[in-house]
């Protein structure tokens, strides 16, 4: 699922594999005025409303590099867990960062869905 990249923001769940009924999910926010909107975890919760439901994946995880925190509260809120990190494993602007390896599992996400007020 690809979002329109002119617009606000672009989610897709790729690599998928059929096999494991699993995804990766990338999302990004293209304008900062769009930051701390709520738009992110809108679209993250209709993500994994489409991967859950339409496509009837297992799991679906991510990855967040450390310096992201609006990102990953956001991922918590919505139910992702964090399930290792890779220490100092991206160099950017000078400096290294983890990056934080995130999951969440179809029962964890229908179990919480009413929550999520959609």
């Amino acid at each position: 699922m690809e979002g329109d990249k002119t617009g606000p923001k672009s989610r897709n769940i790729n690599e998928i594999d059929i096999d494991n009924m699993s995804g990766h999910f990338r999302i990004c926010l293209f304008d900062s005025k769009n930051f701390g909107k709520g738009i992110g975890t809108e679209a993250t919760k209709m993500t994994l409303k489409f991967g859950f439901e339409e496509l009837n994946l297992h799991r679906i995880e991510l990855e967040v590099f450390s310096f992201n925190e609006r990102g990953y509260r956001a991922y918590k809120r919505v139910g992702f867990v964090e399930e290792g990190r890779k220490r100092e494993a991206i160099f950017i602007e000078g400096k290294y960062h983890d990056i934080i390896m995130m999951g969440i599992l179809q029962d964890e996400f229908l179990n919480q869905k009413n929550d999520l007020k959609f």
